[in-house]
């Protein structure tokens, strides 16, 4: 018989899918770094890394994935910005080889403001976190400050399709179709360049295999 998780099990599950912490948040980064590893690979895919470009993550998790970004062009700086500490520190131990060599930062953030210049980042990119943004609009805005002209942002999430088959989402996620991200990013002042749907088999909790849709909108400044 399948376990029933109860309501304050759920609103666990959805706060530390918001911001990890504490043991449970290590473990809950290495599920969301398994579970999100086909996003991910999209977004990095979308931002056409060149030579020398800087790059903003918002939301890496344990950044397991890190290695391969570096790997995709020469001489590529990475920042990361997260609102867990407990992720950090987790994304810290798995990439301070990179770190020691002064290409891999990591910023606790607050989800509002990012801690960087003007025009700083030649490629931005976020995979399942617009969901948490308390201020989606605002927060645009501040990450296409960060962002250099003709820069590229990838945003990818999980459609609201699939997302309100969670029995978890009730619980403070704002869940977007297509079309209201990319007007989101046009009152921002975005320019949407495209727009990849793609679909992948995912395991559920229970077990089973479903099917995820998800985006990757990639626009620019």
């Amino acid at each position: 018989m399948e376990h029933q998780h109860s309501e304050a099990d759920l609103k666990n599950i959805a706060r530390q899918l918001s911001c990890p912490e504490g043991e449970h948040g290590i473990k809950t980064g290495e599920m969301m770094h398994a579970s999100n590893v086909g996003m991910t690979s999209s977004a990095i895919d979308a931002l056409n890394l060149q030579d020398n470009d800087s790059v903003l993550e918002i939301g890496h998790g344990n950044g397991g994935h890190i290695a391969q970004l570096l790997s995709k062009a020469e001489n590529l700086r990475y920042y990361g910005a997260d609102i867990s500490e407990t992720i950090i520190t987790e994304a810290e131990k798995i990439n301070q080889h990179f770190i020691d060599k002064g290409i891999v930062h990591f910023n606790l953030t607050d989800g509002n403001n990012l801690p960087f210049e003007n025009n700083q980042f030649d490629k931005i990119f976020t995979v399942n976190t617009i969901y948490f943004w308390p201020n989606p609009g605002e927060y645009l805005k501040e990450i296409r400050r960060t962002l250099k002209p003709n820069g590229t942002f990838a945003l990818c999430f999980a459609d609201k399709t699939f997302m309100q088959n969670l029995p978890f989402t009730p619980y403070g996620f704002t869940l977007y179709e297509v079309e209201k991200v990319k007007r989101l990013l046009e009152d921002a002042d975005f320019i949407i360049k495209n727009t990849i749907k793609k679909l992948e088999q995912v395991q559920s909790k229970t077990g089973e295999h479903v099917d995820r849709e998800y985006y990757v909108v990639a626009a620019s400044v």
